[in-house]
């Protein structure tokens, strides 16, 4: 199935071959990465933690 990345900045197509048929990102590197990092970033400024990096 055909699906279209769910990154709010991308919109690459990719074949969606999980065996849920439930893959959201054209791939884990480029775009869930970022997407999942930027809510973190967020809760961490918010709670007042300092991370090392």
């Amino acid at each position: 199935m055909a699906r279209v990345c769910g990154a709010d900045r991308c919109a690459l197509r990719f074949l969606d071959r999980s065996p849920a048929r439930n893959r959201r990102w054209c791939s884990m590197s480029r775009c869930a990465n970022r997407t999942k990092v930027r809510p973190h970033q967020a809760r961490t400024r918010q709670s007042g933690r300092i991370t090392e990096s």
